[in-house]
């Protein structure tokens, strides 16, 4: 079952810097925007992959194809991956190394609430969506931060710094992105699609943590059960045979 929790601090990116834990895509699946938006952040959300470089030890980068969302969490000394987390609706969590984090929904959220953050930023300063930004532009955001949501994850609204914001367009429907407030120098890229899913068919779980979607439940008198909703999930070996049993679970719903 999925839990809220909420990210409270009155400096994020401070806190990301210190090391805190942390086809078109489909941001309403992950990506929740603010109230009263035709598009998740205005269009912001849409992205196929995006980066987040704060200056620290680590970087993070978010991936969406086809409902699916990724992020992972690069250590940038060795380039190794510290960890991985992708969701897949209605198949479940997939955490990567195996003992990263437990099956629960906080560590993927998180990492998804910095993206929210960005893309707040974003979408702040240039409303108008990606399509805005035909040249070097700049807007300076100075207002509160709302609350923001990732899937079920919550960051309560606060106070925000003045910050300057900057975009420029690169060739392939790219745009590299520049945060900037008094204490935080932010940068990265914003990318409009994946030509590929957010992870090959043909890499096996094995070395994953599997947190299947499903239901508890609590026979009368009995222990608590739980029900995965894909058939048979221990024998799936690789991601494309979980995306095959998700299919086979939605055919019958379609007809």
């Amino acid at each position: 079952m999925l839990t809220r929790y909420a990210l409270i601090g009155t400096a994020l990116w401070s806190a990301l810097a210190l090391g805190a834990e942390p086809p078109r895509s489909e941001p309403a699946q992950h990506h929740r925007g603010l109230r009263g938006e035709f598009l998740p952040h205005n269009g912001w959300a849409s992205y196929g992959q995006l980066t987040l470089d704060i200056g620290g030890d680590r970087y993070y980068i978010y991936d969406q194809a086809g409902g699916e969302f990724s992020a992972t969490v690069i250590e940038r000394a060795g380039g190794t991956i510290k960890l991985r987390g992708i969701s897949i609706p209605g198949a479940g969590l997939f955490y990567y190394p195996a003992e990263a984090s437990p099956c629960e929904p906080d560590a993927i959220e998180r990492m998804g609430l910095y993206a929210e953050l960005a893309l707040f930023y974003l979408s702040a300063a240039f409303p108008g969506g990606p399509p805005s930004i035909e040249g070097s532009s700049s807007a300076v955001v100075d207002r509160p931060i709302p609350e923001l949501h990732f899937m079920q994850g919550l960051m309560k609204p606060r106070e925000g710094a003045r910050t300057l914001v900057s975009a420029s367009p690169q060739p392939g429907r790219r745009i590299e992105y520049l945060l900037r407030d008094d204490k935080d120098h932010i940068k990265g890229t914003w990318d409009a699609m994946r030509r590929s899913a957010v992870i090959p068919d043909d890499e096996p779980l094995l070395d994953w943590h599997t947190c299947w979607a499903g239901t508890w439940s609590t026979p009368s008198g009995g222990l608590p059960a739980f029900k995965p909703r894909l058939k048979d999930p221990a024998s799936l070996k690789t991601f494309g045979e979980v995306r095959s049993a998700l299919r086979r679970l939605r055919r019958p719903a379609q007809k």
